[in-house]
């Protein structure tokens, strides 16, 4: 049994689907998308990979198995890799500093996603910390693979760059890695371990649809965002 091909990218592709139909997506996919909107995803998203590195690292030092340590760790430096390229290539094309990425304030929805992994990293095990981060790496050379084809917009545009950067070969060799990560760490499980996985992934994947449906396109943050001190 292959618990990624047959028990979770089934779901991911669902998840995937639904997540590529929000106006927040279609609004990428056509060029649409507000520089205040896009420029709100960057930094939410680039605080979100902090976390998310965190995750991983924390999974790495619960692994027994030193060959899956070394392929956490090629993970965790491709996630790694990818902040510094949010630190310089896209800061200057969204048009902010790595101040300003630092110093912002992770958005409630956000905040909420990591407080849940961060959840996960303190009361499981290794493969269930693979599994609650692993939704979001995959999904997005979905995005790539669906979108596109349909995508008119010209080479040098901003969206269509961020869409063909989940469709290179180095991403989806960074994709190809999570999955074997899950399936060294969760192909041999019992069932019952298994549907406490999928639990983990279910509720991931549904987090992920929150920030496409209503945090990307809304711009949302704390009922009183004036009173955090900045960092």
């Amino acid at each position: 049994m292959d618990f990624y091909t047959e028990r979770l990218e089934p779901m991911l592709r669902k998840t995937a689907k639904m997540i590529e139909e929000t106006p927040a997506m279609q609004s990428i996919l056509h060029g649409t998308m507000t520089p205040e909107q896009y420029k709100y995803y960057y930094l939410q998203d680039y605080q979100y990979l902090l976390d998310y590195t965190r995750v991983w690292s924390t999974a790495l030092g619960k692994c027994d198995d030193f060959q899956d340590m070394k392929l956490m760790l090629t993970i965790i430096n491709d996630v790694v890799e990818a902040i510094d390229y949010y630190r310089d290539h896209w800061a200057k094309t969204v048009g902010v500093t790595p101040e300003d990425m630092d110093n912002v304030i992770m958005g409630e929805g956000k905040r909420s996603y990591t407080a849940y992994l961060s959840h996960i990293a303190h009361t499981c095990d290794a493969a269930g910390m693979a599994c609650a981060v692993f939704p979001c790496g995959i999904m997005y050379t979905f995005f790539a693979e669906d979108l596109l084809s349909q995508c008119t917009l010209e080479k040098d545009n901003t969206y269509r760059e961020w869409l063909e950067y989940f469709a290179t070969d180095h991403y989806k060799q960074e994709a190809a890695n999570k999955k074997e990560v899950i399936r060294r760490l969760c192909n041999d499980l019992p069932e019952n371990q298994l549907r406490k996985l999928e639990l983990i992934v279910a509720t991931s994947c549904n987090y992920e649809i929150w920030q496409w449906t209503d945090a990307y396109w809304n711009n949302t943050t704390w009922p009183l965002d004036e009173i955090f001190p900045a960092k």
